[in-house]
């Protein structure tokens, strides 16, 4: 046996210089298996961007769950018998419909009416599809360039995480938004982060509002 003077350090096998790393925990994850093993090759493909978005990552993870169909909507919250029986799991937002993540994100009139609004101020219109994989891909299907796509990436999350929180106010603070109030928080939000977290530069709000993908496509030439 060899002893060593060196001081005994932590190391994860996992990793090839032994450091932990997000990425490879994640990967680590999925080889678990679960659902993922059912996706096609189009719901790997929204993964893999959904991660690479400049949004906070508290909001990234929060689109992760949304696609994955783990946050507590009324009608998961009755599969898991969270909710009694004589309790309503219609959609907090709309009162129509039950709340399923699909529904609510995409499909109740709130939601709708704030992706049109949306659509319109980024030029890019198309017909809401039938699931949240499909939609993701629509709204990043334009041709542009990196910094714009990760922009309208950005946009995307801030949505679900605008009308989820807009779901909660008016569950616990009873307070009930108009479509284009949670519009205007999408642009403000979205405005704030792009501007913390993408290397562009400055671009008003004024401007952001006219036009992001003006805002987007601009050249960094800082050094």
């Amino acid at each position: 046996m060899t002893w060593s003077m060196n001081e005994d350090r932590w190391r994860r096998n996992r990793d090839e210089v032994g450091v932990f790393s997000v990425k490879t925990a994640y990967k680590a994850l999925v080889n678990l298996g679960g659902p993922e093993e059912l996706w096609g090759v189009a719901e790997k493909r929204v993964f893999e961007k959904l991660w690479k978005s400049p949004a906070p990552s508290k909001v990234v993870a929060f689109a992760w769950k949304v696609l994955h169909n783990r946050v507590p909507t009324m009608l998961n919250l009755a599969l898991r018998n969270v909710l009694s029986p004589e309790d309503s799991t219609r959609c907090v937002l709309s009162n129509e419909g039950e709340e399923s993540p699909c529904h609510l994100f995409l499909h109740c009139k709130v939601a709708s009416v704030v992706w049109l609004r949306l659509m319109t101020w980024v030029e890019w219109h198309f017909l809401i599809p039938p699931n949240l994989f499909v939609h993701w891909e629509c709204w990043s299907g334009r041709r542009v360039k990196k910094n714009c796509l990760r922009g309208l990436w950005l946009i995307w999350q801030t949505t679900v995480w605008v009308l989820w929180k807009a779901r909660n106010d008016k569950i616990f603070k009873g307070i009930n938004y108009e479509p284009e109030e949670l519009v205007d928080e999408i642009k403000v939000l979205s405005w704030r982060w792009m501007l913390q977290r993408m290397n562009i530069p400055v671009c008003l709000y004024d401007e952001w509002c006219w036009n992001p993908s003006y805002c987007l496509g601009r050249v960094n030439t800082r050094v």
